[in-house]
């Protein structure tokens, strides 16, 4: 049980802080905690947590992707563009959309395998042309209306909870068995920790790094799609604040920025401190624009305890 307590402590610290926060909220705001407040922080942490979910994956591995925010805008884009309103053509185009995201995460992936780019530039060039083929699409115009059934898969309830809520439970649920219960999640682990080594153990870590580029990829037009239907339509930029959001989500979780450790649960928990934060600060007096600065805090203290952890590995070896 102790052991158990050691290695998810980064965890259980993020869910105290997840309570810590909703307490703050309801002291510094009346009726922060009421029935419909709280609905709208877990879609607002969903968003946060299917965007980071992709995020994950790839800083378990070691890397980043900064491709994400026009990832999901192209799905958006994309769906709204092609699907004119229409539930029919949405059915057909969401697998497409899907399919291309992870398009853009086997071409990152491969860059960082392959071709040995950092991650940081490969997706940042990815990120890049995607942007621009979007504005060279829309001329910088906004896409059209939402289709009804993307609509409801964003706004609408199945019982008490909202849709997006039980999508993200099913992806919360997947990734966790994927990580921790398949031989892709130990090796996708071991790649984190050290590829020398996980590859003279006969892990293809070549193949692990593409496939979570791949997941991202997905996982960042999965999000489009949804935010899409949320809102209502698309418009270019909607993906900006998810970028250093879903890395935040993945810090503040307890993953070891640098790869080798963490999870989807932590990652779960980030999200929700986030969303909390998020909803907390204009009660303070304090503008959104405060966030970007607990992002980078965030990020900049997740760097440097890793690094930490990394040369007390390196000493103990």
């Amino acid at each position: 049980m102790s052991q158990l307590f050691q290695r998810n402590r980064p965890v259980i610290a993020a869910y105290l802080l997840v309570i810590v926060l909703a307490i703050i909220g309801e002291i510094v705001a009346s009726g922060f905690l009421k029935v419909s407040n709280i609905d709208q922080l877990i879609i607002e942490a969903a968003f946060i947590a299917l965007v980071a979910l992709g995020q994950t994956f790839v800083i378990l591995v070691g890397g980043i992707d900064l491709s994400i925010p026009w990832v999901l805008n192209g799905a958006a884009v994309l769906l709204t563009t092609f699907a004119h309103g229409t539930n029919i053509k949405m059915a057909w185009l969401i697998p497409v959309l899907l399919a291309g995201g992870g398009m853009v995460g086997l071409i990152n992936g491969l860059g960082v395998t392959l071709l040995k780019v950092p991650p940081i530039i490969m997706t940042l060039g990815m990120s890049s042309v995607v942007e621009g083929a979007l504005l060279l699409y829309t001329k910088g115009g906004s896409g059209g209306n939402a289709p009804s059934g993307d609509v409801y898969l964003a706004t609408h309830r199945w019982g008490p909870m909202p849709v997006v809520a039980l999508v993200w439970v099913a992806v919360l649920a997947a990734a966790t068995v994927s990580l921790s219960r398949t031989p892709f999640g130990r090796r996708l682990y071991a790649t984190g920790l050290s590829k020398r080594v996980s590859e003279f153990a006969g892990v293809n870590t070549g193949l692990v790094t593409a496939s979570v580029y791949v997941i991202s990829g997905v996982g960042a037009a999965l999000t489009g799609i949804v935010l899409a239907g949320y809102v209502g339509q698309s418009y270019l930029g909607m993906g900006d604040p998810y970028l250093f959001s879903s890395v935040a989500a993945v810090a503040i979780g307890g993953a070891s920025i640098l790869g080798g450790s963490g999870n989807y649960v932590g990652t779960t928990a980030g999200a929700l401190v986030l969303a909390l934060l998020a909803a907390i600060l204009p009660t303070l007096g304090l503008p959104q624009s405060a966030l970007e600065i607990v992002y980078g805090c965030v990020i900049l203290v997740a760097i440097s305890v890793s690094s930490g952890q990394i040369g007390k590995r390196r000493e103990s070896s």
